[in-house]
């Protein structure tokens, strides 16, 4: 198999887990369980930073894609994902940042499980779920990215 091709199905794989662990967190915060829902935003956080530091490994070992053989759709939905995925680092950033600023909050500190967010946490919860959108949309865009390698590859 193609080692690119491998290292972005497992990239692949690895944005379904960060997808899981969000999806998981969001439920748990519905339900009111702040712990549950911090540990699973750090976990997609540890996965999106591991991701990261391999592809600086991969671009140094395996180099970058050749865009010349991809069609311009193609060059298209990456860039497209490209975008969802820089959105999703900002928003988790930005989501991060907040709850790290009112880590002391009894909200954080799973003191007040349920009920309406107060006013200082909507910016949290704003940049939380603009980085699950992205996210989601990330997925999407990069199983039609993988897709399209899958393609290029077979008609060698």
């Amino acid at each position: 198999m193609d080692p690119k091709l491998l290292y972005w199905t497992a990239a692949f794989v690895n944005m379904a887990g960060v997808m899981a662990a969000a999806a998981t967190g969001v439920r748990a915060i519905r339900r009111g369980n702040v712990s549950l829902h911090r540990r699973c935003m750090l976990t997609a956080s540890a996965l999106v930073v591991g991701f990261v530091l391999s592809y600086a490994l991969k671009l140094v070992v395996l180099g970058r894609e050749d865009l010349l053989r991809w069609s311009p759709a193609a060059v298209t939905v990456l860039r497209v994902h490209e975008l969802c995925v820089f959105t999703m680092l900002v928003g988790g950033a930005l989501a991060g940042a907040r709850a790290w600023r009112l880590r002391r909050d009894p909200v954080a500190r799973g003191e007040i499980a349920r009920g309406a967010p107060a006013a200082r946490w909507l910016g949290h919860r704003r940049a939380g779920w603009t980085a699950v959108t992205a996210a989601v949309l990330g997925v999407i865009t990069a199983a039609i990215v993988l897709a399209g390698m899958y393609q290029r590859v077979a008609g060698r």
